[in-house]
């Protein structure tokens, strides 16, 4: 007996629905209502009062958590192999089943699922703070992110921007550590219990660099005040790098994804119409690339009026050389007038 059709089906229905599967679309909001319903049970277990009225309640409703995301957790992992990414895995050295299940376990939202379940099983065996348990299980809001494009955009323009970003925070510590250990010789002697070691001073470095400027510690010597300034002024600079780095590949991640869009769509209005089946797959393709409906429309639209163009233009070409008329087709060099 196969169990890919069945496994398979497990797949889609885990995954973020498509558009008129209705059973993976109620799984999808039942999946975010025990996230969102996870965070407020946590949030309300520190409140000492609430925590010991609703003890037994809040345990039941953890442990029946745990066990939904495990069997989550359990199902994607079981699955995996039908995911379409693993198509172009399935040769050597991902040729087998368990071989691409084990690779899903790594990817990051695997982990993540995971770590959403694991606090639970190791607090039977081993002693964990109370606070860190609670830390933990709002790993869960990370899941979130598995159903929303935006999410999924920002993470996909991080993972390709790591090393740019590596090398803005990489200059932003150079620069933190350069500033504490010049605020550190220019003010420890007027304040040495402000600044009387470069880790201390780091604190004053950290503030002034994000330009959050608590004022709990500030400079009094007019050298320190100048250098201060100075430090501030870069930091508003060094601070934009990483937002103008995130800023410019989201955008052009946009463009990339409404290009694609646009290609798919004159591909389908070559023939000059658009079938119910054809509209049905440029849709998925929509839903599938983050775009909302008004940029679709509007790309559909201009596809059909650069369409129209091109059959009600003239079928003739002209030769460059004498300016007759030539069939379509045939070559310019072909004809020397």
């Amino acid at each position: 007996m196969s169990y890919q059709p069945i496994r398979n089906r497990i797949y889609h229905i885990l995954e973020p629905h498509r558009k008129g599967d209705y059973v993976s679309r109620a799984f999808d909001l039942f999946l975010i209502l025990l996230i969102l319903l996870n965070t407020v049970a946590v949030m309300v277990s520190t409140v000492s009062e609430l925590h010991q009225q609703w003890h037994p309640q809040l345990y039941a409703f953890e442990v029946f958590s745990v066990v939904v995301f495990t069997l989550e957790y359990l199902a994607r992992v079981w699955s995996a192999p039908s995911a379409p990414q693993t198509v172009s895995y399935r040769q050597a050295p991902y040729r087998k089943s368990w071989q691409q299940r084990l690779r899903y376990m790594f990817t990051p939202m695997a982990l993540v699922d995971l770590a959403a379940i694991l606090p639970f099983y190791l607090s039977m065996f081993i002693a964990f703070d109370l606070r860190i348990l609670r830390l933990l299980r709002l790993t869960r809001l990370i899941k979130l992110g598995r159903y929303s494009r935006s999410v999924n955009l920002l993470y996909t323009v991080i993972r390709k921007e790591l090393r740019v970003l590596a090398a803005a925070v990489s200059v932003l510590v150079i620069v933190m550590v350069l500033a504490a250990t010049g605020m550190y010789y220019i003010e420890q002697r007027a304040q040495p219990e402000a600044f009387g070691s470069i880790p201390a001073a780091l604190w004053w470095a950290i503030n002034t660099l994000t330009t959050v400027g608590y004022g709990d510690v500030t400079p009094i010597t007019p050298m320190g005040k100048i250098f201060s300034g100075a430090i501030t002024i870069l930091g508003v600079g060094i601070f934009a790098l990483p937002a103008g780095i995130l800023a410019s590949r989201l955008s052009e991640q946009l463009r990339l994804r409404r290009d694609t869009f646009r290609k798919h769509v004159m591909e389908v209005i070559a023939d000059g119409s658009l079938s119910p089946h054809e509209l049905s797959r440029l849709n998925q393709l929509r839903e599938t690339l983050g775009l909302d409906d008004d940029q679709a429309n509007l790309l559909i639209d201009i596809a059909q009026d650069y369409n129209q163009h091109n059959q009600h233009a003239s079928p003739y070409q002209y030769c460059p050389h004498c300016g007759k008329s030539l069939p379509p087709g045939q070559a310019t060099d072909s004809h020397q007038g």
